[in-house]
């Protein structure tokens, strides 16, 4: 395993964030760890993580094509309590750092749960022409409520921002998943872990996939998923180079999507009886308190009233209100959202796949049987 005596921090001296780096710098391909969500008091200043248990040291020792830097977005004792712009914007410094060093302008990424979206934030930002392949393992592209710092029932101020940010209903992830393209590069494959039930033990399997959705919840494109039998806390530790994951992180690495999918078949979580989310905005014109939609799934006939359907509040751009609801395993096909008093929209749904209506509901016509979506 990789030492801390070692390691080189190329970061600030103030360790307001991290970049490690082994050895002398080869001129190779730049790959960049990107950790997830620390708890408060996880470890001591100073230190380099560990989440990536000896990944870090099979892409750096083991193989000749690879120069691995480890990044980490996190200065103090309280873990990841900030918004996960800011620590995109500290990746954006890390890889500008990495470019400085090595004389090379883009890299690649390879990352673990909440750091596959501060990637995301941070290609959307500024990093699209900077990343080459961004992997991500138990990534919750379309948001999570299990995990439970992401599902507390108090403000904002009681919890760490990301905790919030993280939801399925968070105006980061819309933004993120009504403009998918903005956040990823041609080169993406993410892969979700399943241990137990529906999820890894923390992230649900149908978040860990990632498509891009049609205005009216259909699927429009579906990125390169795949599936191992392996846990939320172990998913990113391998200690060889046969171990499964490692084989597929290598593979990518070596040839992108056409590379991963040689190895293993793309996969969708419909196909493992799995819950999923169902994420879209209404757009009100009244000053009436907000009162909750319901969600009809007609094929099933399964009711989700307003207590089942989930907001903090937050709103898009356009002033819409955003919620997401928890569907059950057998929920497919189209779906009636009633927004208010006899006022309806009609969504695609998908079995085992959490998507996002692109664009607002709108004010549709009064006791419609079918209203189509607007923006």
């Amino acid at each position: 395993m990789v030492t801390k005596a070692r390691l080189h921090n190329y970061g600030p001296d103030d360790y307001s964030w991290r970049l490690w780096h082994r050895g002398p710098v080869h001129d190779r391909q730049n790959v960049v760890l990107v950790h997830g969500f620390m708890f408060p008091w996880f470890r001591k200043r100073g230190g380099y993580d560990n989440q990536f248990r000896g990944l870090y040291e099979l892409l750096q020792r083991h193989e000749d094509q690879y120069d691995v830097w480890q990044f980490e977005y996190y200065h103090n004792l309280w873990g990841t309590p900030g918004a996960v712009g800011a620590y995109a914007s500290k990746l954006n410094k890390a890889i500008e750092k990495i470019g400085e060093i090595t004389g090379q302008s883009t890299c690649s990424i390879v990352a673990y749960s909440m750091g596959g979206i501060v990637a995301r934030q941070y290609i959307a930002m500024c990093g699209k022409s900077k990343v080459d392949k961004l992997l991500t393992l138990a990534t919750p592209h379309m948001g999570t409520l299990l995990f439970e710092p992401f599902n507390l029932k108090y403000s904002d101020r009681f919890m760490p921002r990301a905790a919030a940010e993280l939801r399925p209903d968070s105006r980061l992830m819309w933004d993120l998943n009504t403009k998918v393209e903005r956040s990823i590069v041609p080169n993406f494959a993410s892969i979700g872990g399943l241990s137990w039930r529906h999820t890894d033990g923390l992230i649900e399997l149908s978040s860990t996939s990632l498509v891009k959705s049609n205005p009216d919840g259909s699927v429009g494109t579906n990125f390169y998923f795949t599936v191992v039998n392996r846990s939320h806390l172990n998913i990113n530790s391998v200690g060889e180079m046969t171990d499964e994951v490692f084989q597929l992180i290598q593979s990518f690495l070596h040839a992108g999507v056409a590379g991963i999918s040689g190895l293993a078949p793309a996969e969708y979580p419909g196909d493992y009886d799995v819950p999923s989310y169902l994420t879209f905005a209404v757009k009100r014109k009244t000053r009436q308190r907000l009162a909750y939609p319901s969600v009809v799934v007609e094929q099933t006939g399964r009711r989700y009233l307003g207590y089942k359907v989930f907001s903090q509040g937050n709103r898009t751009k356009e002033g819409a209100h955003i919620f997401t609801v928890r569907l059950q395993p057998q929920d497919d096909g189209e779906a009636r959202i009633a927004y208010a008093p006899g006022r309806y929209a009609t969504v695609r749904v998908h079995k085992g796949q959490s998507t996002i209506v692109a664009e607002p509901i709108g004010e549709g016509a009064e006791n419609p049987e079918r209203i189509p979506l607007a923006a």
